[in-house]
């Protein structure tokens, strides 16, 4: 084992949770057949100990891009709530026996995403810097990002349709709200090789 990959290990060990406290088999006081260190890659590893400006483990960590451009890695694990919906066409019947609507047709709509967090600045300064790239990204067209929470919903780019940065207690500090929808690529101009697939 090399020296990185035991580092990585040990501070895995200490930051996250016994496996125990939620294994019943492991509770019973039977060993496991294998560390679940042992199925994770260096870069898996290391991806999991993302930590924050102050050296805080961050469990959902996210990223901003542009197209091109480098990954920015928001300074303090923001809360991101995703909210989902179905676009539904509805037809009422005229003195039908049966209550309700009939649903025509439905597909699925645009994810919402709202995310909040804060900007700390060092040594008792305002995050002038901080916010400034926070506005970059929030100006841009499209927002490319990265999280483990949204890649469980196949979420790579987002769309900012408003932003808030309010007024905060503490010179030091700025909070920030981001309302987004997800954007998914989309094929504008087909040819004919693309209509035989359809």
């Amino acid at each position: 084992m090399s020296e990185y990959r035991f580092i990585l290990e040990e501070m895995y060990r200490k930051i996250k949770t016994p496996y125990m406290l939620f294994n019943p088999v492991a509770q019973a006081g039977a060993v496991p057949e294998m560390d679940p260190l042992d199925t994770l890659s260096d870069e898996e590893l290391a991806d999991l100990l993302v930590t924050n400006a102050k050296g805080v483990p961050m469990v959902f960590p996210l990223y901003f891009a542009v197209e091109g451009g480098p990954w920015w890695l928001l300074p303090y694990e923001p809360q991101v709530t995703i909210q989902g919906s179905n676009v539904l066409v509805k037809k009422q019947v005229s003195k039908g026996e049966v209550r309700g609507t009939i649903k025509e047709r439905w597909a699925q709509g645009d994810f919402r995403v709202s995310i909040s967090g804060i900007l700390m600045g060092e040594g008792g300064r305002y995050p002038s810097e901080d916010v400034k790239t926070l506005r970059s990204y929030c100006e841009a067209g499209k927002v490319l990002v990265k999280s483990p929470q949204m890649e469980l919903f196949s979420i790579t780019q987002i769309v900012v349709e408003s932003w808030n940065i309010p007024f905060t207690s503490g010179k030091a500090n700025q909070a920030y709200t981001i309302d987004a929808v997800s954007d998914d690529i989309y094929k504008l101009l087909l040819r004919k090789e693309d209509l035989k697939q359809i």
